[in-house]
């Protein structure tokens, strides 16, 4: 444990000893408690030993996060996982907790043991549920080319085509222990989880105080249909849920609303309180115009949106070029991740973002290209529109390419309000693990082409930061 209670010595000099004063055991144990919040579970326990107040102190955590997802944990199987769960709960022994947190590699044959933790979290009146029973393995995005073929192939492996059986929530079984309810949820996140629009509305009916649902990676999904105005789910979160075939969505009170997947059908109606929208589509049917089908489906919701995110997949920037959008007068900002290739034309995009008048933040995300394969031609400067209330531009897996160069030169020339231009040159599908020697020597060629391009260009007026 990293973290060790500090002790302060004193020197008596009448005795010539040194004595030990341990002032953190002189705290009141909810300061104590609050400080053992802060640590992971694993140290939290680990106090225990540190003397007779300590020994249970940490059971009156009201957070229970058991992640042993971690390249240095030493729980390496299921049945080593479902000890160590079982063990810390049968030394809990708070009436109420706030978080609860499984996160590991789990499937149907551990069933039981994922039902009695169920069964527990419910019962102490927990306000947070996340269960994510495939750990951390990444799930990349549908419109990156560079992992659309073998990463796709994971996911839907994963997904529809695995040998091993899901893990099923299913309240209504009779193997199921009993569930009551809970007046105190308020955010569930599924992970990995299979579940059903049966058991979906029995959570929204038995959980009064449901704001947040989030489903990922379930294939026991194949419809989705949330209606009632006086249901209090504000956030809806549907991802990579493959054999899903129709989502529906009518007189709710929604405020955010997100889907990652599959080409399916998605039906919206009357959501007065949608603001935030996030659409990530898989194209399914290579004659079947993405933003023609999916934009008029979300056509009584378009106008009043604060929050737009659309991934776009190759061939799409082509597709935003030609097409003439309605007016966005409310998006104040606007997420693009885009599967940019090559020397794509990025300016294609600007019909997009001219729609939106009032934009005040823009962020292009990319993967990763190689530098020096780019093909260096002549900059264009893109039809003129004036951006007048953008004040944020950012830009992730900035690789230096003349298509991400005049793109931040349009803006430098058009949005006179721009206050900050952000640039991350890392690669944006494997920047959070460690990157090779090759990839590091990638990545501080697209800084070193980023700060010669762009320093020089910006004006003083303009925060420009490069990552």
């Amino acid at each position: 444990m990293e973290k060790r209670v500090r002790l302060t010595a004193k020197c008596s000099k009448n005795k010539g000893k040194c004595v030990s004063k341990d002032y953190i055991s002189n705290l009141s144990s909810e300061t104590l408690v609050s400080i053992l919040s802060q640590l992971t579970l694993r140290e939290a326990v680990a106090t225990s030993i540190l003397g007779r107040r300590w020994r249970y102190l940490w059971t009156s955590i009201t957070i229970l996060d058991f992640d042993a997802t971690k390249a240095t944990d030493t729980i390496q199987s299921g049945p080593m996982y479902v000890k160590w769960v079982d063990r810390v709960l049968g030394q809990y022994e708070v009436s109420t907790i706030n978080e609860f947190r499984i996160s590991f590699d789990l499937d149907q044959n551990f069933m039981h043991a994922i039902n009695s933790w169920i069964e527990f979290a419910m019962t102490r009146e927990v306000q947070r549920l996340e269960m994510d029973l495939l750990g951390q393995r990444p799930y990349n995005t549908l419109s990156s080319r560079r992992c659309s073929s073998k990463c796709k192939r994971l996911w839907i492996s994963q997904s529809c085509g695995s040998s091993r059986e899901q893990f099923c929530l299913n309240l209504l079984s009779a193997r199921t222990p009993t569930f009551h309810g809970n007046n105190f949820l308020k955010d569930l996140y599924l992970k990995n989880v299979g579940i059903t629009q049966e058991v979906i509305d029995y959570f929204l009916a038995n959980c009064p105080k449901l704001e947040r649902l989030s489903v990922c990676g379930s294939r026991h999904l194949v419809k989705l249909s949330v209606s009632g105005s006086s249901l209090s789910l504000k956030h809806l979160e549907v991802v990579y849920c493959t054999c899903l075939k129709y989502v529906d969505i009518f007189d709710t009170s929604l405020i955010s609303f997100k889907y990652v997947g599959l080409d399916i059908d998605l039906f919206i109606e009357n959501v007065p309180l949608l603001v935030d929208l996030y659409i990530g589509v898989g194209k399914g049917n290579l004659d079947k115009p993405f933003l023609d089908d999916y934009l008029s489906q979300f056509s009584c919701c378009l106008s009043q949106l604060q929050v737009l995110t659309l991934e776009l997949i190759d061939g799409f920037v082509d597709e935003v070029y030609s097409k003439f959008f309605p007016p966005l007068n409310n998006l104040k900002k606007l997420v693009l991740e885009v599967g940019a290739w090559g020397e794509d034309h990025l300016l294609g995009l600007t019909p997009l973002i001219n729609a939106c008048p009032y934009l005040q933040i823009l962020e292009l995300k990319m993967p990763w290209i190689k530098v020096e394969d780019h093909d260096r031609r002549k900059m264009r400067r893109g039809i003129k529109c004036p951006h007048k209330y953008l004040k944020v531009l950012e830009i992730y897996g900035y690789a230096g390419r003349t298509c991400e160069f005049e793109f931040v030169m349009y803006f430098i020339r058009n949005a006179v309000a721009l206050e900050k231009i952000l640039i991350d040159p890392r690669d944006q599908i494997v920047k959070r693990t460690p990157l090779a020697s090759a990839n590091l020597k990638i990545e501080r060629t697209a800084r070193r082409l980023a700060k010669s391009q762009l320093e020089a260009k910006v004006p003083p007026s303009i925060q420009l930061v490069i990552l």
